[in-house]
């Protein structure tokens, strides 16, 4: 535990102590509230800025590395490396053409753990279509009670507004369009049949950046139309469509290669841009990391290349026969994931099965892409509710954009539920301050 949490609890422990009810106290956006508001842990989390600052750092040097993979291993070949990641041929050619075509800088939220010491990743997470995006809404919701404010001043507590570096990407991306005079219109595009589930997360991320002077509208991807060759959304012009839907979910609908094409078009011409671009979609694939991974282990990265991924990616590989007695042997401290996908679908961890299904598992892991990776430590978070202590075990989404350091998301649930943390789950929500030092 870190200095600022120990300082927290004990300020929250002492009677009549106005901390200790904070995280109840938060005043949110309506549709905020009625998204995350009722969601909350009862406090949030502090960490190093160091630390974080490091851990971006460290990520945006592997999303260089694995945006080098088609050179490193595949004479430039983008299709090979997506025929090496048995990606679906409709899902590799469209990422191909992406690469080849206006690529979008960076945008990923990759999750990790941290241990108190330092983060490891989870998975890339490399696109637009993730949460946390207004999570500084937390950040600003604490700093509007004063009893969170002189403890923030007391103790040199900041943190970093997704939203503003949202705003920021939008704008540079957008200026050969708006010539920068104005502020561009951006539309966030779904294209998932459970669209009318998030369509309250939605507003409420259109509200936030309303905030910070973005316009935003909502849309399903069919719903576009067109005037002079550029998008427009209820009939607006746009400049930006933020992709809120997968690969996947394009080869799965067959009406949405038609909903596309435009899309694509428009973003090809260089009217309305499309991010993430779908190429993102190769650099997602948790095969990726497990290429890294074994980058790693035959030597052939650059010594700092090679001290990156040691710091931030645990042991990976793509699940074949030959890894089983290794697996085997080392069942509680792995866990085997789906290449493709994320909301911790099909995962299963080691140490929370039997031997037994762990080869049922391992069998089954065989028959479609997956990697096997090593278990990550994490610090469990200490948390006073009232008069109840109890532990939890967080994951870190941190945003990481060409740019930088972009802020975090966190989803956490108590450390004796469930292995897999995510919003499907029933995790709660958090934000995080940093401090300076350690």
């Amino acid at each position: 535990m870190n200095r600022v949490t120990e300082a927290y609890l004990a300020a929250c422990a002492r009677p009549g102590s106005e901390l200790a009810t904070a995280g109840a106290r938060l005043v949110f956006e309506p549709h905020f509230a009625n998204t995350w508001g009722a969601r909350q842990l009862a406090r949030p989390l502090f960490a190093p800025e160091p630390h974080l600052r490091r851990a971006a750092d460290d990520i945006h040097a592997l999303c260089r590395l694995m945006w080098q993979l088609p050179q490193r291993l595949f004479d430039g070949d983008v299709a090979r490396l997506c025929r090496e990641l048995e990606m679906d041929e409709r899902a590799a050619a469209l990422a191909c053409e992406s690469a080849a075509r206006h690529a979008t800088p960076l945008y990923a939220r990759p999750d990790l753990y941290y241990d108190g010491a330092r983060f490891t990743l989870l998975e890339t997470n490399a696109g637009t279509e993730c949460g946390g995006v207004d999570a500084a809404a937390i950040n600003e919701a604490y700093l509007a009670l004063p009893e969170f404010t002189a403890f923030a001043r007391g103790h040199g507590l900041g943190y970093v507004d997704t939203g503003e570096h949202i705003a920021g990407y939008l704008r540079d991306l957008a200026e050969p369009i708006t010539g920068g005079g104005r502020e561009p219109v951006v539309a966030l595009v779904d294209i998932s049949s459970n669209m009318a589930a998030w369509h309250e997360y939605y507003l409420a991320f259109a509200a936030h950046m309303a905030d910070r002077g973005i316009e935003l509208k909502i849309s399903h991807i069919a719903d576009l139309g067109s005037a002079g060759g550029k998008l427009t959304a209820g009939g607006t012009p746009v400049d930006v469509v933020i992709r809120y839907f997968t690969i996947e979910e394009i080869c799965a609908d067959r009406r949405a290669e038609e909903w596309l094409t435009p899309v694509l078009r428009a973003h090809e011409d260089g009217t309305t841009f499309l991010i993430a671009s779908l190429d993102h979609g190769i650099y997602a694939n948790k095969g990726v990391l497990a290429m890294v991974s074994e980058l790693r282990e035959r030597g052939e990265l650059a010594s700092e290349e090679a001290a990156m991924v040691d710091r931030i990616l645990p042991w990976t590989r793509r699940v074949t026969p030959e890894l089983w007695r290794q697996c085997q042997a080392g069942r509680e401290h792995l866990l085997l994931k789906p290449s493709v996908g994320g909301g911790g679908r099909g995962v299963t961890c080691g140490w929370a099965v039997t031997d037994a299904e762990w080869e049922v598992a391992f069998k089954d892991a065989l028959l479609t892409p997956y990697v096997v990776q090593e278990r990550a430590g994490v610090l469990l978070e200490p948390v006073l509710d009232g008069d109840v202590a109890s532990e939890w075990l967080p994951v870190y989404g941190m945003f990481v954009f060409e740019q930088g350091y972009a802020g975090s998301f966190i989803r956490t649930h108590p450390a004796a539920g469930r292995t897999v943390v995510n919003a499907s789950t029933g995790a709660t929500f958090t934000s995080v301050f940093s401090f300076p030092g350690e």
